[in-house]
């Protein structure tokens, strides 16, 4: 996953939240700080290891959160920016084809 697209999905998934708040992506990286509510509320990263993809969530004050899964880091996102939304599925489509 590219930076971009990283950051299209991040983008894409506070919007369909609601959430509203500042992010900061930093460059040439799958990195996302996100203030609301005028405090630190998470940082999101997809960092590739040797055993395969992980998906960080740290929370200011608690241990960190590692995914294996893009789906699974993003409920660990919504429990913390949105715990009153009830989960749901997303589904992914790549723009390529298959």
């Amino acid at each position: 996953m590219t930076p971009e697209r990283f950051r299209l999905l991040i983008e894409g998934t506070l919007a369909v939240w609601r959430v509203e708040g500042s992010l900061s992506f930093k460059d040439d990286e799958a990195s996302c700080h996100i203030t609301a509510e005028g405090r630190d509320m998470a940082t999101v990263s997809r960092e590739v290891q040797p055993f395969g993809t992980v998906w960080r969530i740290q929370e200011p004050g608690r241990r960190d959160r590692v995914h294996p899964s893009v789906g699974a880091a993003l409920r660990s996102l919504r429990e913390i920016l949105c715990p009153e939304r009830s989960t749901g599925r997303v589904l992914f489509v790549s723009e390529g084809g298959p």
